[in-house]
């Protein structure tokens, strides 16, 4: 047995929960507890939960108040060395835990281990779909803070967490209906290094189910202008409280005009993708002012992701000014112009995206866009 706390915050899914709690049961390294909190369902949540009898410790709470919520009850309960947060949905590889326990008994520098996970959906006629991860990010712990600002890859089910850390970090955030998980791992990862795996840990379910608090519920069609909205209320606050060094790999500092103009399109890229282009393009302005007219690999690459946002960038379609705007930095001296070329290449990614799905209209806009940036 582990010395882990299995935790499944629920709500209104038990025609999901029974699966999830049998493929946690079904670990080859048992956890020491598994505690399930259920958000004042009012489905048969607790019959499900009372069918496993002594297997788990169910946490019920009189009234709905959220996944965050949740999870700090859970995490105040708790009494294992590491914490696991399974989704109620979702399912979990029978090694998963002794993966990811071997990994940190391994790494006793680092925080927290997480792996990959890859995606499926039930048919019609009961047939599990599987399909491939999707986003994904092949990163060094080193470079992990500033993957993860770019965009969210690593999810909850997949991650072991030392519970002397999330002491240390601090509760999830319970004013954040939306991507509470997406804040603490920014929190998390700020705070230690990490270790990590190739290896499939769990399964995401796909289903077009309700989402979001019980007050707040919304469809699968509403979900990434939520995630957006949500991680734009992140990033506000972040763009106050990150330093400038932070946006660069673990243990490197700004030290000169070369590191501090890295540190700029990093986070300009960050918060390109997070749709607050005026934060971005006064970073990469900046950014154009310093050092030589010749931009390095890094540079160039991460440059080329600040139109990658899973959600598309319909932004540099519908709002001429943001393009207008851009083009202005090719003005600057000494490196405008490279920095303005990288990003405009960076929408071929979206353009061959727009093309594979058929919309050859949204892909000839952004042809324009790039080419209209490039002249």
């Amino acid at each position: 047995m582990s010395n882990t706390s299995a935790i499944i915050p629920t709500y209104n899914r038990a025609v999901l929960l029974k699966e999830t709690i049998e493929s946690v049961l079904a670990q080859s390294l048992a956890p020491a507890e598994i505690l399930i909190v259920d958000d004042g369902s009012d489905d048969n949540t607790t019959d499900i939960v009372a069918s496993f009898g002594e297997q788990v410790t169910f946490i019920q709470k009189p009234e709905n108040k959220g996944k965050a919520d949740s999870l700090n009850k859970a995490i105040d309960r708790a009494t294992g060395e590491y914490v696991w947060i399974v989704d109620d949905d979702d399912l979990v590889e029978p090694e998963a835990l002794a993966k990811l326990t071997s990994l940190l008994e391994q790494s006793p520098e680092a925080g927290f281990s997480y792996g990959r996970h890859d995606r499926f959906s039930i048919a019609a006629d009961g047939t599990r779909l599987h399909s491939d991860t999707g986003y994904w990010r092949n990163c060094t712990s080193e470079d992990f803070l500033t993957a993860t600002l770019e965009d969210f890859f690593v999810h909850q089910p997949g991650m072991l967490v030392r519970r002397s850390l999330y002491g240390e970090v601090g509760p999830f955030d319970t004013q954040l209906m939306r991507s509470q998980d997406y804040d603490m791992l920014i929190r998390l990862a700020r705070a230690a290094p990490c270790v990590s795996t190739e290896e499939v840990i769990f399964h995401q379910r796909q289903h077009e189910g309700d989402r979001g608090q019980g007050s707040a519920r919304f469809s699968s069609a509403e979900r990434d202008e939520k995630w957006i909205a949500y991680d734009q209320k992140i990033f506000s606050r972040l763009q106050e409280s990150l330093t400038l060094s932070e946006y660069l790999p673990r243990g490197t500092e700004v030290t000169d005009d070369a590191t501090r103009r890295l540190a700029l399109i990093q986070r300009g890229t960050v918060f390109g993708r997070k749709k607050l282009w005026a934060q971005a393009i006064s970073d990469f302005t900046a950014a154009a002012g310093l050092g030589g007219s010749n931009l390095n690999t890094s540079e160039t690459g991460i440059l080329r992701r600040a139109f990658g946002s899973k959600y598309g960038c319909p932004e540099i379609i519908r709002d001429r000014s943001l393009a207008l705007s851009l083009r202005k930095i090719g003005q600057c001296r000494p490196a405008g112009k490279p920095i303005l070329k990288a990003l405009a290449r960076g929408l071929l990614w979206q353009i061959r995206r727009a093309v594979e799905s058929g919309d050859l209209q949204t892909a000839a806009t952004l042809a324009h866009r790039a080419l209209y940036l490039l002249i």
